[in-house]
C-alpha cells in the first residue's frame, strides 16, 4: 500500500498548478506530502474534511458514495481538502 501511497502522491503533485498535496488518516497522522504542503497541517485537514461532512444534507449523511470537498483561499494558494472516509486529501494550488 505505501507504495500505491507514493506513487499517488507523486502524480498528484505532477499536475499542472499543484504546488503540494498531504494525505492524513482520521486521527490527523500524516501518511505522506509533498510539495509545499508540511506534515505539521494533517490534523489541520483532517478536522476540516471531517467537520465538512457535518454540513451535507442528513439524508445523504450515511452515503460513502459523496463526500463534500472545502476550499480555502489564502495568500496566493488555494488549498482543496476532501473527506475521502479513511483519509483526508489536501491538495494546494
Amino acid at each position: 500500500m505505501e507504495t500505491e501511497l507514493e506513487t499517488t502522491l507523486d502524480n498528484i503533485a505532477g499536475k499542472e498548478g499543484v504546488k503540494g498535496v498531504l494525505v492524513a488518516d482520521t486521527l490527523g497522522l500524516c501518511l505522506g506530502v509533498r510539495g509545499v504542503a508540511i506534515p505539521e497541517n494533517a490534523p489541520f485537514i483532517t478536522s476540516l474534511a471531517t467537520a465538512s461532512r457535518s454540513l451535507q444534507d442528513q439524508d445523504d449523511a450515511d452515503s460513502k458514495a459523496h463526500y463534500p470537498t472545502v476550499t480555502v483561499d489564502y495568500d496566493n494558494m488555494k488549498v482543496v481538502i476532501r473527506n475521502h472516509g479513511r483519509f483526508a486529501l489536501a491538495v494546494f494550488m
